[in-house]
């Protein structure tokens, strides 16, 4: 049996236009804008060890603003943004903290990282199991969040810093180099 033509006429705009909408709805969109749904809720709290051996809380960052950035030894693009990491620690190290948390990585590769790039200057930590990366919503590194002085999440990127991207990030917790 044929399907009257006045039928298909119909089902053409019902087919095309929903198709069309959702391929229309992502264009103008940066695939590199993963949203998250921490921004405006207070950060996680943790309690992890460093590669140095001793214990840092993010209670130790209550009432300053900070940065998590999530890295691993075996990230290329964390090579790419580990001077702009440490420039901004150099730079606003009294007003701002910074902790960077490995991610599935082993701690001595780590070290190995940051003997052939150079020191941050602040802290890294050692995620074991990965709970404080699925606490945090990680899907890959590198991938940073701006926590504003009260505890709350402001900004997160994911993939690496530039200069340009972090003065963005830092300006959502209230924060300019």
């Amino acid at each position: 049996m044929r399907m009257p033509g006045w039928v298909r006429w119909l089902l053409v705009p019902l087919v095309v236009l929903p198709i069309g909408w959702l391929l229309l709805s992502g264009f103008g969109r940066d695939p590199m804008e993963i949203g998250s749904p921490l921004i405006g809720r207070a950060a996680p709290e943790w309690t992890l060890t460093t590669l140095e051996g001793e214990t840092l809380s993010s209670a130790g960052f209550a009432g300053r603003p900070y940065v998590v950035n999530f890295w691993a030894s075996w990230c290329g693009p964390c090579v790419d943004e580990h001077p702009v990491l440490s420039g901004t620690n150099d730079d606003l190290g009294d007003e701002l903290a910074m902790v960077g948390v490995l991610y599935q990585d082993d701690p001595d590769d780590a070290r190995a990282f940051l003997t052939r790039y150079g020191p941050t200057g602040y802290p890294h930590v050692i995620d074991v199991g990965g709970r404080l990366a699925i606490d945090y919503g990680i899907t890959g590194p590198p991938e940073s969040y701006f926590v504003d002085a009260d505890g709350i999440v402001r900004a997160k990127q994911f993939g690496p810093l530039s200069e340009a991207l972090m003065d963005e990030r830092l300006a959502a917790i209230g924060l300019d180099r």
